[in-house]
């Protein structure tokens, strides 16, 4: 059964079976996100070469618009939206949004969303899924234990999904624990394997540079808060939760000269958001504010507050027909 989905999603493909199922749902609100690109293939992360062809597919089939100008059809601020419209997003702003994503996004005037933490570009501060790919990367070990709570947990790192096992299985219980616990975790994680820690991010981990952030929005990408350091937002105070949703957005302000309208909540599942983070995110004056929910929109029945989205992890056109025809 396994061979024979592939097959038949493929002859779907070339009998245009998606484009009529695209006529008929016309008015469905699609929302790609996207994180990082490269010029070569690697994990986690979307060539260029594919980037660009699912831009020109894309293109073809369906309307783009922004994220700003759904939030207003959203927010009763106006009434236009064409059919068949589609947003595209890209979350975090590592370096190669700019190198590989943004040349390709201003060759076919393709509007889009980037949301960025601001700790990210200003300081170079870590995220989490970054500082932990770098020390389970780094690290020579091959098989370790590991506390995680009161359970003494054993990974393995022999190969890529042995190491993403363990990736994953760390990340997801740092999403439990309050942003103190999870900075403790991690030193005492990258002591335990004995790697070193770059004060600032290094090498692949490197964000984009408020230059090129200006340049981009000069040139028509939308800009949105994924928060000052993306810590999951249902753990903290409504201190530290306020200084999160609301200084980010100020200081995002102070360097483009421009509102910021629209938010990403880090992480972004049902677990991650509550209806404090909802509502602080709304009294903070965003518009706006998407998920990482799978799932599509509409223009009548949608929170804007929780708006839902489509992962794009890979190159494949025929999975992208899937994801984004469900």
């Amino acid at each position: 059964m396994n061979l024979i989905k592939p097959i038949i999603l493929s002859g779907l493909y070339h009998l245009k079976f998606f484009d009529i199922l695209r006529h008929i749902q016309k008015m469905r609100v699609t929302i790609l996100m996207y994180h990082r690109f490269s010029g070569k293939e690697e994990p986690f992360k979307i060539t260029q070469e594919a980037f660009e062809s699912q831009i020109r597919f894309l293109i073809k089939r369906y309307n783009f618009v922004t994220l700003k100008h759904y939030s207003d059809v959203l927010n009763a601020q106006r009434e236009d939206l064409p059919d068949n419209p589609i947003i595209l997003t890209i979350d975090d702003g590592h370096w190669d949004n700019y190198t590989f994503a943004y040349p390709i996004l201003k060759k076919y005037s393709v509007p889009a969303t980037l949301f960025i933490s601001t700790n990210f570009i200003t300081n170079k501060a870590w995220l989490c899924s970054d500082i932990l790919q770098y020390i389970l990367g780094t690290t020579k070990l091959r098989e370790f234990y590991f506390p995680l709570g009161d359970k003494k947990v054993r990974f393995r790192l022999d190969n890529f999904q042995d190491w993403l096992k363990s990736q994953l299985k760390i990340f997801n219980y740092c999403r439990t624990i309050s942003e103190h616990e999870k900075d403790k975790l991690i030193n005492q994680l990258a002591k335990h394997l004995t790697v070193n820690l770059p004060d600032q991010t290094a090498g692949d981990f490197q964000p984009l540079t408020w230059d090129q952030v200006g340049e981009m929005y000069d040139n028509g990408i939308e800009f949105g808060s994924h928060t000052c350091s993306h810590p999951i937002l249902s753990t903290l105070t409504s201190e530290k939760l306020n200084h999160e949703i609301l200084d980010s957005k100020r200081e995002m302000e102070t360097r483009l000269g421009v509102e910021i309208s629209s938010f990403s909540y880090p992480n972004g599942q049902p677990e991650d958001i509550n209806d404090i983070v909802i509502q602080m995110t709304q009294k903070a004056g965003y518009s706006c504010a998407v998920t990482t929910i799978k799932g599509f929109n509409d223009t009548k029945n949608t929170n804007p507050f929780l708006l839902k989205r489509m992962s794009i992890l890979t190159d494949n056109k025929t999975y992208l027909f899937r994801e984004i025809t469900g």
